[in-house]
C-alpha cells in the first residue's frame, strides 16, 4: 500500500474518480486543499518524504493571473522539489500546467478556437501510453512545455500528456464524473462557450461514463506501476 498525498485548489476541484480508483487499489491518500478558504490560502504543503507520489488537480483560477501567483508560485516550488527528490507526480490539467511552467515552461491563454470543453480523442499514435478516448477537458489556455519535456500526447491545439522523469502532466480531466462536472456549472456556467451547453455536457458524460472510468483506470494504473513503480 502506497501514500498518496491529493492536491485539490478549490473543495469543487476534488480528486473525484482519481481519487476513488487509488482507494479501490488500496493505497492510503491524504487530501490538502489549497484554496479551503480563498481568503488564506495554505500552500504549507505536507512534507513530500511522507509519501510515494503526489497527484495535483485542477483549479477555477489561471495560472498567470496575477492575484492566483500568492499561492500558485509556492505551489510551482512545491512541484520543482518533487522532481529534484525523484517523488513520482501526476499534475491534472491546472496541475499539469504548473509541472511544466515549474520545469521552465508557461501556460497561455488559447484563442477562442482552441479552448477545449466536453469530449475529446486523441491520436492513434504508437507511443500513446493511455486509451485515445474519450476524456474530458474543459480548460481557456494551453501549456506550452520547455525543450526538456517528452510530450507524449499532443493533438491540434497543444500537448495534452506530457513527462519529465516521474512527474506526469495532463491538459484534459480524467477525474471527472457526472456530478464533479455539475458542480463545475453551478459555479462556472458562464465560462461554457457558445457552441454547446451545460446540459449537452451532462448528456456526453452520463452516456460514456463507463468509457470515461475505465479510461481514467488506465490512466492511473500506467502513472501507478510505469511512472511510480507502485505496482
Amino acid at each position: 500500500m502506497a501514500r498518496i498525498l491529493l492536491i485539490s485548489h478549490e473543495p469543487e476541484a476534488a480528486p473525484a474518480v482519481v481519487g476513488q480508483i487509488l482507494e479501490e487499489r488500496g493505497h492510503d491518500v491524504d487530501l490538502h486543499v489549497v484554496l479551503a478558504d480563498p481568503a488564506s490560502p495554505d500552500t504549507v504543503f505536507p512534507s513530500p518524504d511522507a509519501y510515494d507520489a503526489v497527484v495535483a488537480f485542477g483549479s477555477f483560477a489561471n495560472a498567470y493571473d496575477s492575484a492566483a501567483r500568492v499561492w500558485v508560485e509556492p505551489e510551482i516550488d512545491f512541484i520543482k522539489g518533487l522532481v529534484t527528490e525523484d517523488i513520482p507526480y501526476l499534475g491534472v490539467c491546472f496541475g499539469g500546467q504548473l509541472l511544466a511552467e515549474s520545469m521552465g515552461g508557461s501556460v497561455e491563454r488559447a484563442p477562442a478556437s482552441e479552448q477545449e470543453i466536453g469530449l475529446v480523442s486523441f491520436p492513434h499514435t504508437g507511443e500513446r501510453p493511455v486509451p485515445a478516448g474519450p476524456w474530458f477537458t474543459w480548460h481557456e489556455d494551453r501549456v506550452v512545455v520547455p525543450d526538456s519535456m517528452d510530450v507524449l500526447v499532443r493533438n491540434s491545439n497543444a500537448p495534452q500528456l506530457f513527462r519529465q522523469g516521474r512527474a506526469v502532466g495532463t491538459q484534459f480531466h480524467p477525474e471527472v464524473n457526472v456530478e464533479l462536472v455539475q458542480s463545475w456549472l453551478r459555479i462556472g456556467g458562464d465560462h461554457v462557450p457558445s457552441h454547446t451547453t451545460g446540459d449537452a455536457l451532462i448528456a456526453d458524460l452520463q452516456a460514456h461514463e463507463g468509457d470515461l472510468r475505465r479510461n481514467c483506470a488506465a490512466l492511473v494504473d500506467w502513472f501507478l506501476h510505469d511512472i511510480a513503480d507502485l505496482a
